[in-house]
């Protein structure tokens, strides 16, 4: 397989129940661009860089553009008009006064830019410039309803009530509440308490809330629930709401619920699958069932549509008791399930004498699973056994094992892996070298468990993580982040600042002997481009054979939703690398 043929797939979101059908965008890539096309009831209607279709009084409204974005209003038999423009439209829903928006202004980045906040950049976005913010369109005027240095998360309205998510109150910290807007006069009333995460708000026709998120402060690895601000009530999907379930597919999907009646449709998580939950009367009941992982949906008047994926195919779409595949001839290999006590993994076995590629995921607080993963398969399909699994600090298996891994990154969920991997090869009688990648966290646990094991032959880290000090000062998480997941409070303290740096890995780098490539985008704001350098940098002076491969115009999805051409280089290298030192 080739990388070309690894990316030549469709990718399904955007998936809305109307009056006329059912409409779906599918992303593709053409000519080192990433393209979309909306479809209705599975026909084409329109192409190009498009997105957010909703049908509203027979006129089709999407947005489009590259650079700035336009809502657009077509109808059945006439020319497109553009309502009004911004740096980027978020979302829009319809309210009796007219549209709200959640979009930013577009910025001039060539002119100096003064930071006056700790958070003042952030990945994928740069430096924040602009904010998102809450916009009423009458028809007429674009007019700004809230706005300030933070951003508006989401929008809900049952046409009359206006409920918005914001980090108001705790944005450098990625913290997030639920307001109510007054449109005439821009007032916000806050509705959630406390401190905690809001991942996605809806509405019912009768202008009751519900959100999914927590209400547990700065804990990136608390159980989300489906909160009832205003009645005080909570419900749990699985074993967490919403989706932790990674996949390389370039998708950008988010979780999102659905509140109709006395019902909200929610995604809930329980190990390495993601289903459809329904919660009312307090409870929540499974209502698709599988080892799949649901990516989006969307549920009115009893009717369901949702798009998932699964280890074999990419993106699938359920409605009416049909399955749709955007990619009937693509079939991945099938990983055969493999548990390690309370650890779950999974393994594509291509051959005994093959070599084997350990993928430590990201996070830590996310998990492996049920997707398809277009690096799985390319590697597979060009000789390599493919092995991955959820080590202790992965969500979807409780708050506890989720958070087992707090001040202790390289302790539990090191030898969970090593054991996995160990197993694995006693399980099918492997005899050929062993390599490790990952990214995020897995590039932090990829540096680091090359200082602790001389087992593996190669070694790629990616986006990773060396130097914890150091990433607390250029991180656009790091200050916090960092020192929760240490389990210390204040990162600059003498005595703090030695611990960070006893459970990073460049402070055992002198044991390295594994030949290590480091792949990193030159705008990653999350693990910052300094941290491949000063290991590589460390790697080179001690006479390791490495490389550092750049990515220009790429952040931290630079595996995910990258430029293509980086995207398709990056799998070609990363072959390379393990071909020459794993065959």
């Amino acid at each position: 397989m080739e990388p070309e043929d690894a990316y030549s797939i469709k990718i399904l979101s955007d998936v809305r129940l109307t009056e006329k059908g059912l409409l779906h965008v599918e992303t593709y890539i053409e000519n080192n661009k990433y393209k979309s096309s909306i479809f209705l009831n599975k026909k084409e209607l329109l192409s190009g860089s498009v997105s957010h279709p909703i049908f509203k009084d027979d006129y089709l409204y999407f947005v489009e553009g590259e650079k700035t974005n336009s809502l657009i209003k077509q109808g059945e038999y006439g020319s497109k008009v553009s309502l009004f423009s911004l740096g980027k439209i978020i979302d829009y829903t319809f309210h009796v006064k007219g549209i709200l928006i959640i979009g930013e202004e577009k910025a001039d980045k060539k002119l100096p830019f003064e930071a006056n906040t700790i958070k003042y950049r952030f990945d994928s976005r740069g430096l924040l410039r602009s904010r998102r913010s809450l916009y009423l369109f009458d028809g007429k005027e674009l007019r700004k309803i809230v706005s300030g240095n933070f951003d508006v998360t989401a929008v809900a309205t049952n046409g009359k009530r206006v409920i918005i998510s914001s980090t108001m109150s705790g944005d450098d910290y990625n913290l997030s509440d639920i307001f109510e807007v007054n449109l005439d006069n821009g007032e916000l009333k806050r509705i959630t308490e406390g401190e905690g995460e809001v991942d996605a708000i809806a509405m019912n026709e009768q202008g009751q809330i519900a959100y999914l998120g927590h209400r547990k402060g700065k804990q990136p690895w608390a159980t989300k629930e489906i909160i009832f601000p205003e009645e005080g009530k909570s419900v749990i999907c699985g074993n967490t709401c919403g989706n932790n379930v990674l996949s390389d597919l370039f998708d950008g999907s988010k979780d999102k619920i659905v509140f109709e009646k006395d019902e909200v449709i929610s995604e809930g998580q329980t190990k390495g699958s993601t289903n459809l939950y329904k919660i009312s009367d307090n409870k929540a009941e499974q209502i698709t069932e599988g080892k799949i992982v649901v990516k989006g949906f969307d549920y009115t008047n009893g009717k369901l549509a949702y798009y998932y994926t699964t280890p074999e195919k990419p993106s699938l779409l359920y409605y009416n008791n049909e399955i749709y595949d955007p990619n009937p001839n693509v079939k991945g290999k099938t990983p055969e399930e493999i548990n390690n006590g309370e650890i779950e993994g999974w393994a594509i076995i291509t051959g005994k004498n093959n070599p084997i590629i350990l993928f430590i995921h990201g996070g830590p607080h996310t998990a492996y699973g049920y997707s398809y993963f277009i690096e799985f398969q390319f590697f597979a399909n060009n000789g390599y056994n493919v092995i991955y699994c959820n080590p202790r600090g992965s969500q979807g298996y409780g708050e506890d094992f989720a958070k087992a891994c707090v001040g202790d990154w390289g302790g539990k969920d090191m030898e969970d892996i090593l054991s996995f991997t160990k197993k694995v090869i006693e399980k099918y009688n492997l005899s050929g070298k062993i390599g490790v990648t990952g990214g995020s966290y897995g590039g932090f646990m990829t540096n680091w468990i090359i200082t602790k094991t001389n087992m593996f032959s190669a070694a790629i880290s990616e986006r990773s993580i060396s130097n914890l000090v150091s990433m607390c000062g250029t991180s656009d998480i790091g200050f916090w982040f960092n020192a929760i997941e240490s389990g210390i409070d204040d990162p600059w303290t003498q005595e703090n600042i030695l611990k960070l740096m006893k459970i990073s890995p460049i402070y055992y780098v002198k044991n390295v002997k594994t030949p290590t490539m480091f792949i990193h985008g030159e705008e990653d704001y999350r693990c910052p481009i300094e941290q491949a350098e000063q290991y590589y940098t460390a790697l080179k002076m001690n006479g390791i054979p490495t490389v550092l491969v750049r990515y220009q115009g790429d952040s931290h999805e630079h595996a995910r939703r990258g430029k293509p051409n980086n995207m398709r280089d990056r799998l070609q290298r990363k072959l390379e690398w393990f071909n020459k030192y794993l065959k």
